[in-house]
């Protein structure tokens, strides 16, 4: 009978635990921000000073965190409030053992998303990552120093983001572009090919190389792909980009397109609960 009773209470006690881990598994969505004037460090579920402001409100059931950090300084830094610190703590508390994240970045938080998955060694449960107006290639602005020199303008310079790490190395972690069009005359002459305004194709695209691209869909690094496919629906003949008006670091990019397509993931099918 005690053996019975000791047996029973083991089981009680592994069904309890496998109960309790079930219960502690948990979805996140995880923003990580681009270039800003501001300091928005912080990991927790506060967009602190406001980066992503309407655009956070995305239609999910799941908990938000947000990875802020001196928009500053190189993104590919770590320490104190800087983006591969506090991408490592977010990712480490909410995305390893039976939690699954989803990661939407923005500009260059795409570039410091992509440096820290090939320079890392551990395994992260990430399904995608939605890289709106990704600058993980680098800008044409950094280059011609169309914006006041810092850390983050430096790191933007399209040799030091290409060269500073393997592309091609996401650990398996698909990363998905929103490429945004602008199609402005006036800026052909210092943003090559097709552009938003902020960032040419061949950045926010994931070419692997950097040139005149009139194409998103060509010659990519290795898990680059085009968020939703090549449709006509999504993609035009002469555009080619993503065919929803969105341009570069403003509002319409990280606040249109990216909640637009969050709901269309989430009524496709695709995962986004």
């Amino acid at each position: 009978m005690k053996k019975t009773m000791k047996r029973l209470s083991v089981l009680f006690v592994i069904l309890f635990v496998a109960g309790a881990t079930e219960l502690a598994a948990a979805d996140h969505v995880i923003f990580v921000h681009g270039r800003s004037g501001s300091n928005h460090c912080g990991t927790g579920t506060s967009d602190v000073n406001n980066y992503w402001g309407n655009s956070k409100n995305i239609n999910t059931s799941v908990t938000r965190y947000y990875v802020g950090y001196d928009g500053s300084k190189d993104p590919r830094s770590w320490g104190s409030c800087r983006a591969q610190s506090n991408l490592y703590s977010v990712l480490e508390s909410r995305c390893t053992g039976s939690n699954r994240c989803k990661v939407i970045c923005h500009s260059a938080g795409c570039y410091a998303t992509e440096y820290f998955l090939d320079k890392t060694s551990r395994s992260y449960n990430i399904d995608w990552v939605m890289a709106s107006s990704s600058a993980a290639g680098g800008s044409e602005l950094a280059d011609l120093a169309f914006w006041a020199s810092n850390d983050m303008v430096s790191a933007l310079k399209t040799g030091n983001a290409r060269g500073s790490y393997n592309h091609n190395d996401t650990k398996g972690v698909g990363i998905w572009s929103l490429a945004g069009y602008d199609g402005d005359w006036y800026s052909a002459w210092y943003l090559p090919g097709e552009d938003d305004g902020a960032v040419s194709f061949h950045s926010t695209c994931g070419h692997s190389s950097k040139g005149s691209h009139s194409r998103c869909n060509k010659s990519k690094y290795s898990n680059h792909y085009i968020w939703g496919g090549n449709s006509s629906s999504d993609y035009s003949s002469y555009k080619q980009g993503y065919d929803r008006t969105h341009v570069g670091d403003g509002g319409s990019s990280i606040n249109t397109s990216m909640k637009q397509e969050w709901n269309r993931c989430k009524s496709s099918g695709w995962g986004c609960k």
